[in-house]
């Protein structure tokens, strides 16, 4: 249960109680017409004793909403208890308030009562309310329950029945407008919180990029792509040199914040099209759509360049690091991810073979050749 939803369901109590009143308003009209009686007896004490409680229970609705807004951070649990206390109490004003009036038009409110408490996610409780709701109906039918309007079936015997109808329901449509409000901003919230969490699982924490799970589903899209569009597609494979050495004489610490500015020193520095990725420890991957080999090398030696004049971890430990690259080219007779990992992974060995801090781009596959058969 979250703070934003149990705030959206104490409004909704608030727009119920301000319909009771209006109820309530309606009945003494009802009570005061020619030939249904005065505001005295029995109908009239039991007119003021829902009016009471309605104050009431708007009173304590209001207090516990203000309580709620003055402790933004309270804990869940706490939260849990109120998401099943609100609900509960709606129930039992609701119930009162049948029995005292006997009104349609108030039971009919049961129905936003137990939504509420499905809205919470307390469907046992609801279903328990509705079973207390429907034996409630059963109990009151020798009483002449449920009367339409008024205390009396003769009551409101002036105003067309059409009226009455419209009287009746305006407050419970009110109430359900209001309730479709709450669902839908549970909707927009839950939405929210999925993509969020979509986020989170494809993003590398500390380097801000895609992480190695999400990268290997880039890929395969990219190469279906640029098969089916006949385009080229490139990749790199890179890593910071001598990292381990960082690690160790520097600090775990350390070694993580070169890796979190280098990240987004990538980000900065790379086109829209193209895809970066943590591609594990302190090896990047970058995919680079509708690029050939040359154009590739050339982006990725800017890259690198821009990489060894940047002074990272700066003011605590100032320090420069460098990157070896290999660069892969899409082969079209052979498109499958691993055959281009497999090359860049190759390239970025040879580049840490000649020297590190360089770029190295694998070498295409040979085409296949076929020879015709010559007859004889």
């Amino acid at each position: 249960m979250h703070h934003s939803h149990l705030k959206q369901g104490f409004r909704l109590n608030r727009t119920i109680g301000f319909s009771f009143v209006a109820y309530e308003i309606m009945l003494l009209v009802s009570l005061k017409m020619p030939s249904t009686g005065t505001v005295s007896g029995m109908p009239g004490l039991r007119l003021a004793a829902m009016a009471t409680l309605t104050i009431g229970f708007l009173l304590l609705n209001e207090a516990s909403l203000r309580s709620l807004k003055r402790h933004p951070k309270t804990e869940g649990l706490l939260l849990e208890k109120l998401s099943l206390l609100l609900p509960v109490a709606s129930c039992g004003f609701v119930a009162a308030c049948y029995l005292l009036s006997g009104q349609l038009g108030v039971l009919l409110f049961s129905t936003i009562v137990v939504l509420q408490a499905q809205l919470f996610g307390h469907n046992g409780i609801s279903r328990v309310m509705l079973i207390l709701f429907l034996l409630l109906y059963a109990i009151t039918l020798p009483l002449g329950y449920p009367i339409l309007i008024g205390f009396t079936p003769a009551a409101f015997h002036m105003i067309p029945t059409s009226v009455q109808i419209i009287m009746m329901l305006a407050p419970i449509v009110l109430a359900l407008g209001h309730y479709g409000d709450i669902v839908g901003s549970l909707l927009r919230s839950t939405s929210t919180r999925v993509t969020k969490l979509q986020s989170l699982a494809a993003t590398d924490a500390l380097t801000g990029l895609i992480n190695r799970r999400q990268f290997n589903h880039q890929l395969d899209a990219e190469i279906a792509r640029s098969k089916r569009h006949r385009s080229q597609l490139s990749l790199a494979l890179f890593d910071i040199d001598d990292f381990k050495k960082i690690n160790d004489f520097y600090g775990h610490p350390t070694g993580d914040r070169i890796l979190k500015e280098l990240g987004q020193l990538i980000s900065a520095n790379v086109r829209e099209s193209d895809v970066a990725a943590r591609y594990g420890g302190e090896e990047f991957a970058l995919i680079l759509p509708e690029t050939g080999q040359i154009d590739s090398y050339e982006l990725l030696e800017r890259l690198r360049a821009l990489i060894e004049h940047t002074v990272f971890c700066l003011p605590d430990n100032p320090m420069t690091v460098t990157i070896s690259v290999g660069v892969a080219q899409l082969d079209p007779e052979y498109a499958k991810a691993y055959d281009i990992i497999e090359k860049a992974d190759a390239a970025l060995y040879e580049a840490k073979k000649q020297g590190k801090n360089r770029v190295i781009y694998g070498v295409l596959t040979p085409p296949k050749l076929t020879y015709p058969h010559f007859h004889s």
